[in-house]
């Protein structure tokens, strides 16, 4: 064993210890921010753990892999926000290893760190990105995925001498490919194409079509163990999305990513890239850049926070591409594009890394439990004593007030305070109904107070809310509430079971009021 080698798997080993010991120290874990997305993946885990099947079961565009590990590790007997953290903690260390064997065979030791680095902190981080030191596990699935990324796109450009490896790194890159459709199927479908032909063009065709047996191995594996009905449903559920009438992108639109004063410099940074590697002889490179780039693009448009994670493979690739460059003013260009990316993601970067440190030493005292029944799972004590709302202190007068059932709605938004309205109404549901023994539907993006009452949830439902009426068809009860977290899915909702109502599909009978929100009893 080379002493590089040596030093790639020691540090290797000292991230995954440092990580681990971080989430030892915490014994659970703790959420500072997005409640909502928190319960969103608690109500998957536990679907799942009860053998549900996603897409066949209840609807979700997120892959079943997303939340598999965790369902595992708490139907072993592990609580949840345990179950939470070391099913990422799995997930991590396989992410881990696989960067300490693309590290060492084509990457210099610093650059080996690098990867290394930074495929430990999206693996192990508690933040979904950004600059504000916030603690969740919400949307985690981006950053797995985003790891995955990093060592797929290094695979692609970076090929050891003699291409000696290349079964090898088509099987990684097949594997890989076919865990994000299985996690987060957008990453999968915008970085096909860019793969494909990047391999096509460089010569590597024992590597594209050991990639290619290798995804349709694992999704036939798949296929074998859910049936063919499962591609069905979840296509119909990633449909579904793309059709919904009320639902807002994540954050910026696509052209802000490329043309607002953020996004430039990365437009700037990609076209220098393209014109040094181009200038060198590594055209070949130079082009896939450019075919990367839109799919990079697209991702992060798909993605919360638009942040650009993809910085981190490009400047990766950059630094390791910058050693076959003769040109010695295209070197340097090459070598500054490669800071460049580095320095753009930096903070986001600091961020990720840093989470679990935070994590560690969060005082247990100023936290709670986010549910009734998982002490494990804890939120900061703060965001649960209270409520907020937003509503319009002079009416704009555009657009027209939700009517249903005769009584116009009132024209509030649910800012803050979930958890308190949740436990609030959980306890109502009950004092109205006593003998209820099901989650209602609910106009709004999620229907989680089954798992504050001791409720079943409905089959078929959503666990946050797209389209349609998932779970009518198990419903005995709707539930509208007076400030939604999202007023625009409560009214494309209604507006959903107004039309059932008018075709004389289904009836609704009143049930009782609480302060929050309406109750009707759904009869068929």
């Amino acid at each position: 064993m080379s002493r590089q080698i040596r030093s790639i798997l020691l540090a290797a080993g000292a991230l995954a210890a440092l990580y681990t010991s971080c989430f030892l120290m915490a014994g659970g874990l703790i959420l500072t921010a997005h409640e909502a997305d928190m319960i969103h993946l608690s109500d998957m885990v536990l679907r799942m753990a009860d053998g549900q099947v996603p897409h066949r079961d209840f609807m979700t565009p997120i892959g079943g892999w997303a939340v598999q590990p965790m369902a595992l590790l708490f139907q072993a007997g592990l609580g949840l926000g345990s179950a939470m953290i070391w099913g990422q903690v799995s997930v991590a260390l396989a992410l881990l290893a696989i960067a300490a064997w693309v590290g060492a065979s084509r990457l210099t030791l610093g650059q080996s760190w690098g990867l290394l680095i930074a495929v430990a902190g999206l693996g192990f981080g508690l933040v979904f990105g950004g600059d504000l030191p916030l603690l969740s596990l919400s949307m985690h699935y981006n950053r797995w995925c985003w790891a995955a990324a990093t060592l797929v796109v290094v695979m692609t450009f970076v090929t050891p001498d003699g291409d000696k490896y290349a079964a090898r790194d088509g099987a990684l890159i097949g594997g890989l490919m076919a865990a994000m459709a299985m996690v987060k199927v957008t990453y999968a479908l915008a970085l096909a194409l860019p793969i494909l032909l990047a391999l096509l063009h460089a010569g590597r065709s024992r590597a594209l079509w050991t990639a290619l047996a290798t995804a349709l191995f694992v999704l036939l594996v798949v296929t074998l163990f859910e049936g063919p009905a499962y591609w069905r449903a979840y296509a119909e559920n990633l449909l579904a999305v793309t059709r919904s009438s009320h639902r807002a992108m994540p954050s910026a639109g696509w052209r802000a990513l490329v043309f607002s004063p953020s996004g430039l410099p990365l437009t700037a940074l990609m076209l220098a890239a393209w014109w040094a590697l181009r200038r060198t002889g590594l055209r070949q490179a130079a082009l896939a850049l450019v075919v990367f780039y839109p799919a990079f693009v697209f991702i992060s448009w798909q993605n919360y926070g638009n942040d650009p994670l993809w910085l981190v493979a490009v400047a990766l690739v950059l630094w390791s591409l910058s050693g076959r460059v003769a040109d010695p003013l295209a070197r340097k260009v090459t070598l500054a594009a490669a800071l460049a990316a580095g320095v753009m993601i930096l903070p986001v970067g600091v961020n990720i890394l840093t989470s679990p440190l935070r994590h560690a030493i969060l005082p247990q005292d100023l936290t709670r439990p986010m549910l009734p029944d998982h002490g494990d799972l804890r939120m900061a004590t703060a965001r649960g004593q209270g409520a907020w709302i937003s509503r319009a202190l002079i009416p704009s007068g555009q657009g027209e007030p939700t009517v249903f059932q005769g009584q116009t709605l009132p024209d509030c938004t649910l800012t803050g305070g979930l958890i308190a309205v949740l436990e609030r109404d959980g306890s109502a549901l009950m004092r109205l109904d006593p003998a209820l023994d099901r989650q209602p539907l609910v106009a709004d993006l999620l229907s989680p107070h089954w798992m504050f009452e001791g409720l079943r949830p409905l089959r078929g439902a959503a666990p946050w809310y797209y389209d349609g009426l998932p779970g009518l068809a198990d419903a005995t009860h709707l539930m509208v509430p007076d400030c939604p977290a999202d007023p625009s899915a409560r009214r494309h909702f209604l507006s959903l079971i107004e039309a059932l109502i008018e075709a004389q599909d289904l009836r609704l009978t009143p049930a009782g009021q609480a302060e929050g929100f309406t109750l009707y009893r759904i009869e068929r």
